[in-house]
């Protein structure tokens, strides 16, 4: 029988009632690995693991690495979410695992299913198998029903960060002490405060001058903007272009509609380009299968389509895990849903927007309707008096952003 305290460390044994946690800690134990030790799923198919201490990196079907440290919000679920062949932990340190019988996981109801892990996969769209590219749909769609993929973790320090905006007694001070832990965030925070986007001005070094003037949602912003690029590192060609490709449109639409909201009535600056980086988060899942998989790694033509057909549901599921406010959920669904309605002018109307400003703004060009068929140019107000009027020329503004783009990319 092990120590109730190691059943305590989780919020699944919390609720038991005195014998029902007896009865668990009899039939648990808690096993130490060494570094670079593995945990097989299949092989532990009898067990729900949950990490104690250490560090652990799990392989999963599709390529999809995910790095767990105890004592985060993730260690709170269970290490393996099947028990499927393929499905791996290494210790990147030692690691102590509690090893729960799978009969006392079913007899008390123990379901793993806390809010943000109760993803709705209803909302996908299953297509008729026809030509190569809709079979592909149809295959990567069930690949992500069966949950046999794991959508990508933020890093440790970024959730830290996210966390530590959420406080209400959050201050400039405090937030610049977290923010030193990780020198890249912390030299591109002041390297945008002190651009043009912010101003510019005399430039200063200070964390805590870059915070206080770019505004708690705005090192939201940045933070994202810097830990996106490493949320995934692929190995073949098209999809490390692809890769490429998606962290600079996802900042140059997210200072496209940082720019406008600036001058629309309304609208916070900050959410918007919060919004702009977020609203294509779907694609990064899909890369990540795709860069094991055959015909949509080697076949651009492919991978679009899938792309297509499933980043918008795939990043609403996303940023639910990763616990963003509903709206950034809301904006990563409909994004490229040009027709939608809604009473009132939104930050999805604003991404809308934006992306269609694109390829206007030195980026790439996005297929959609002509500007006064969409909807959300009209709620926004842009067809009685459009802010691009009020700016500098389209060539200097698009230099300017492509300039921002660098700056946080690089």
């Amino acid at each position: 029988m092990i120590d109730l305290k190691y059943l305590l460390n989780f919020d699944d044994f919390k609720d038991l009632d005195d014998v029902a946690l007896v009865d668990a800690a009899e039939h648990a134990l808690v096993a130490e690995y060494a570094e670079n030790d593995r945990v097989v799923a299949e092989k532990m198919a009898a067990f729900t693991l949950y990490l104690l201490e250490g560090d652990l990196e799990v392989q999963s079907t599709g390529g999809v690495h995910q790095a767990i440290s105890a004592k985060t919000e993730r260690s709170q679920s269970p290490v393996f979410y099947t028990d499927k062949m393929g499905h791996y932990g290494r210790c990147i340190t030692p690691c102590k695992l509690l090893q729960v019988d799978r009969v006392v996981i079913d007899k008390y109801g123990i379901k793993n299913d806390r809010s943000k892990d109760a993803l709705d996969y209803a909302e996908f769209d299953t297509l008729p198998a026809g030509d190569s590219s809709l079979s592909l749909v149809n295959e990567i769609t069930g690949l992500f029903k069966s949950k046999s993929v794991t959508l990508p973790s933020l890093p440790e320090i970024a959730l830290y960060i996210n966390t530590a905006l959420d406080k209400e007694d959050m201050s400039a001070k405090k937030l610049a002490k977290i923010i030193q832990m990780d020198p890249v965030i912390a030299a591109r925070l002041v390297q945008v405060a002190n651009s043009a986007l912010y101003g510019g001005g005399e430039a200063n070094d200070s964390i805590q001058h870059a915070i206080t003037k770019i505004g708690l949602e705005g090192v939201r912003a940045i933070v994202m903007g810097v830990v996106l690029r490493d949320l995934f590192m692929p190995n073949t060609e098209i999809v490390i272009r692809s890769m490429a490709r998606f962290y600079e449109h996802s900042i140059r639409i997210g200072v496209i509609c940082y720019e406008f909201a600036k001058r629309i009535k309304g609208f916070s600056p900050d959410r918007a380009f919060l919004a702009g980086i977020l609203h294509d988060i779907g694609v990064v899942p899909i890369l990540v299968v795709a860069d094991s998989h055959t015909e949509l790694a080697h076949k651009s033509s492919n991978l679009n389509a899938v792309l297509l057909q499933l980043k918008s549901y795939i990043g609403g599921m996303v940023l639910q895990q990763w616990d963003f406010d509903p709206e950034y959920q809301e904006i990563a669904k409909h994004a490229y849903d040009w027709k939608r309605e809604v009473e009132k002018a939104d930050y999805c109307d604003l991404v809308q927007v934006a992306l269609l400003h694109s390829h206007l703004l030195a980026g790439e060009k996005v297929n959609g309707p002509a500007f006064t068929d969409l909807p959300a140019f009209k709620r926004l107000g842009l067809d009685q008096d459009n802010p691009i009027d009020n700016l500098p020329t389209l060539k200097e503004l698009g230099q300017r952003i492509t300039d921002l783009v660098r700056m946080i990319c690089k």
